[in-house]
């Protein structure tokens, strides 16, 4: 398990950011952060995000991010999301380590 936190992006002559390779399941991010997410491999994968809250005592359905082969998506992780430390679970399915993703801040 891996607690990423965010490379701060914020910067205007541009920042190095690091390239996080995908488990099964167990490694969080910070809720708020962006997240760039790149599938290297040949297949089709899926990125669960576990959604950690309620909306009037009503489960919020865990958002499911699908990639393509060789597809390359962003978005942000709603602050929301975050459990009491304010991180957000991530699980991808398959060969995990086809998905790369690098874990953004300070935008």
């Amino acid at each position: 398990m891996a607690d990423y936190a965010a490379d701060n992006v914020a910067s205007s002559v541009g920042t190095a950011t690091t390239e996080r390779t995908g488990t099964a399941s167990a490694d969080t991010v910070p809720a708020g952060s962006v997240v760039l997410w790149r599938n290297t491999g040949v297949g089709a994968h899926t990125v669960t995000l576990t959604t950690n809250n309620t909306v009037g005592d009503l489960a919020v359905a865990d958002r499911t991010i699908s990639l393509a082969a060789g597809q390359v998506k962003s978005g942000r992780v709603p602050v929301e999301w975050g459990d009491v430390n304010r991180r957000v679970q991530v699980a991808i399915d398959g060969a995990a380590t086809e998905v790369k993703y690098y874990v953004l801040g300070g935008i």
